[in-house]
């Protein structure tokens, strides 16, 4: 991944864990805390290509948790 398209990522990441932490239960919020951290460690010790690994897959479960919640949260609402 390259070092621009990941440090938007985490601002995006950011912006979302602001907006919803308090939607998400301690469990979700730990696990996206987590990733951040690992995903600002890369962006510190990586040159401009980033591998990610199983940390794609784990921040991917991390958005369908969020969304998940947020659109149920909706349909609540209505």
């Amino acid at each position: 991944m390259k070092y621009e398209i990941l440090k938007n990522s985490i601002a995006t990441l950011n912006k979302l864990r602001d907006d919803y932490h308090s939607q998400l239960d301690a469990g979700a919020l730990a696990e996206l805390d987590d990733v951040l951290q690992q995903l600002t460690r890369l962006t510190e010790a990586s040159g401009k290509d980033v591998s990610l690994g199983g940390l794609a897959v784990r921040t991917l479960q991390i958005i369908d948790s969020v969304v998940s919640l947020v659109t149920n949260v909706t349909d609540l609402m209505r």
